[in-house]
């Protein structure tokens, strides 16, 4: 349990980077004060936003007499989000964190190693899966007349309610890293696991809705609906609802009993996957050849092509945008516009049409977005590009270059599906395709000198760089502000043709590619030679 402890307490020091705070200079303070201002800034606005809702929400319920349909939404909504984005997350926490043969070689039983591993993928979900279950619990304790043990009932199920699903995420992480370790192309492999993994996921929730149509209907009460999704929402709920202490312990029985058991059967395996994943193959028939030369920008792409795929993480987080985008262009060609609107709750008017397509796009290619985190993944290999004889902004091309190739061809090639099936104009085909290399060129060189601001050089596993970083939120924020701004300036020209409104925006983002691209030359490359 000491030991435990001291990671536990290690692990939360790296996190919140108080190492570098405690010893940075004034700039990295500033910076470090920037960050969570910024974070604090976007938690009132999302908890006010929340708390608007569920009022809204809970006067509506209450005249239909089902005001803990409250607490089920968010019960429900905190699972499936935690399950989501720790699906692929896990595989990298467990088994691809660098601090893993400093863990292994010191008298640390694997249990404990595996236990503090989970602890830390726990804890990194509770600032966002949190708000699903106080926002909806608050209001409901406003709304209802309960007892005073509400709330303490409320905090110890808020500290539960993740563990579930990420023990499920886990356990899936385990069989994908399990069966991909025995294959010599173990990242390969598990990047296609995963991606098909995620594909699944998406898939069943589409058909959510259908699911849970189906047990309403074949249910007397909202409760028993409850029970047949998820059993342990039901514990959870009545718990809250009732005070009831004994579906209380059900339920956190249903949390702790399960984990501790997949930690103590999964121990063994954990060193021995661990073990597997740093093997190196070499081919026994290796022959010289003609030694073969290429340009420093192409042999640098190859590099952070190879970075790339070397990493699962990186790769789905990076990937999913452009995943959404190939499945929405097929579903139109073959279920029709018109279908996929009314799933989605759309009007189908041609003008909006335009709009809510070049908004999807727009969207896909801002999630896609690999140059924000690509200077802080060299971490402590960046001394070897600082000491190659290449100019910075060769290096700088290649992480560039890298985005662009993830996002146009995908987008370029979606766009003229759909834009093939519901014969747009040849001057609006020009104008979206436009508009999407200038925006995959914008993006990636923003992103770029953001991480060239937002450095996190020092990481012990992929996701704190490509999920937490500094870099990657104020790289998402910012393509978000950008793309409402261009919206913003079409609202007060009042602008209504859709390809003069792309027209105007292609103009400004084509501007601000220039000045992006002159700051990279000038500053970035001086931010580059000071890391």
């Amino acid at each position: 349990m000491n030991n435990l402890a001291l990671l536990m307490k290690i692990n939360i020091l790296n996190l919140i980077g108080y190492n570098k705070l405690k010893n940075g200079g004034k700039k990295e303070k500033n910076k470090a004060v920037g960050m969570a201002l910024l974070i604090a800034l976007t938690t009132v606005i999302l908890v006010t936003s929340g708390f608007s809702l569920c009022f809204y929400l809970s006067d509506f319920l209450i005249q239909i007499n089902q005001i803990e349909l409250l607490l089920i939404i968010g019960i429900i909504g905190c699972s499936f989000s935690t399950l989501f984005t720790s699906l692929y997350k896990a595989s990298s926490y467990l088994f691809q964190s660098k601090d893993y043969e400093m863990l292994a070689s010191l008298p640390i039983k694997q249990s404990t190693i595996l236990s503090s591993k989970i602890l830390i993928l726990i804890l990194n979900n509770y600032l966002f899966a949190s708000a699903f279950i106080l926002i909806p619990g608050i209001v409901f304790f406003i709304k209802v007349d309960t007892s005073l043990l509400y709330i303490p009932f409320l905090i110890i199920l808020t500290l539960a309610t993740p563990i579930i699903p990420i023990l499920v995420s886990s356990l899936i992480a385990f069989l994908i890293t399990n069966v991909s370790s025995r294959s010599k192309k173990n990242n390969f492999v598990s990047i296609i696991l995963n991606l098909v993994l995620v594909a699944v996921v998406m898939l069943l929730s589409f058909n959510l809705q259908n699911i849970i149509m189906n047990l309403v209907q074949n249910s007397s009460s909202i409760i028993e609906v409850t029970k047949k999704i998820y059993p342990p929402a039901y514990y959870f709920v009545d718990a809250l609802k009732n005070i009831n202490i004994i579906s209380l312990l059900i339920f956190l029985l249903i949390s702790i009993l399960p984990t501790a058991l997949f930690i103590f059967v999964f121990a063994d395996n954990f060193n021995k996957i661990n073990s597997k994943l740093s093997e190196t193959y070499k081919a026994n028939n290796y022959k010289f050849k003609e030694l073969k030369t290429s340009k420093s920008v192409i042999a640098l792409l190859r590099k952070e092509v190879n970075r790339y795929l070397s990493s699962t993480i990186y790769v789905i987080n990076s990937s999913i945008g452009m995943i959404l985008l190939p499945i929405f262009a097929i579903a139109i060609v073959y279920v029709g516009y018109d279908k996929i609107a009314q799933l989605l709750e759309m009007s189908v008017v041609v003008d909006m049409m335009k709009i809510q397509i070049i908004g999807l796009i727009a969207f896909c290619i801002i999630m896609t977005n690999t140059s924000c985190v690509s200077i802080s993944l060299e971490g402590k290999n960046l001394w070897i590009l600082k000491s190659s004889p290449i100019d910075e902004m060769e290096i700088f091309k290649s992480k560039i270059l890298l985005n662009i190739l993830l996002t146009i061809p995908i987008s370029v090639i979606s766009f003229l599906v759909i834009a093939i099936k519901l014969n747009f104009e040849l001057k609006t085909i020009v104008v979206v395709i436009l508009s999407i290399v200038l925006l995959s060129i914008f993006i990636a060189i923003l992103g770029l000198f953001i991480n060239l601001l937002y450095p996190k050089l020092e990481f012990t596993s992929d996701v704190q760089v490509v999920k937490q970083s500094a870099s990657v939120i104020i790289s998402m924020i910012s393509n978000i502000l950008y793309v409402a701004m261009l919206c913003g300036i079409s609202y007060i020209l009042k602008i209504n043709n859709f390809e003069f409104f792309l027209i105007i925006s292609n103009s400004i983002t084509f501007i601000s590619i220039l000045v992006l691209y002159k700051l990279l030359k000038t500053k970035g490359v001086e931010l580059f030679k000071n890391l």
